[in-house]
């Protein structure tokens, strides 16, 4: 029974949280210049980690795909980030 425990116990530690897949979102759009230097700014810093509207598109795969492919939706994650931040 307790290996039991213990196996349960290594599931729920290793299960990923919302919290390391935005940490995973955002070390992949470092990848992308505009990103680092939106990422530079304090206030926009700040409200990629924290906004929950923000928070949603990182933390969903294919947007995270959508906004490193086309610059429309990179200009548009952009000024959500800025209009956010005010």
């Amino acid at each position: 029974m307790d290996e039991f425990k213990d196996l349960l116990s290594y599931g729920i530690l290793i299960k990923p949280t919302s919290y390391s897949k935005l940490k995973l979102a955002i070390e992949g759009l470092t990848s992308e210049e505009w990103f680092r230097e939106l990422y530079k700014v304090p206030s926009y810093n700040t409200t990629i980690w924290k906004d929950k509207q923000v928070k949603k598109i990182l933390l969903d795969p294919q947007k995270v795909k959508m906004i490193k492919k086309d610059q429309y939706h990179a200009m548009e994650f952009i000024n959500l980030v800025k209009e956010l931040a005010k």
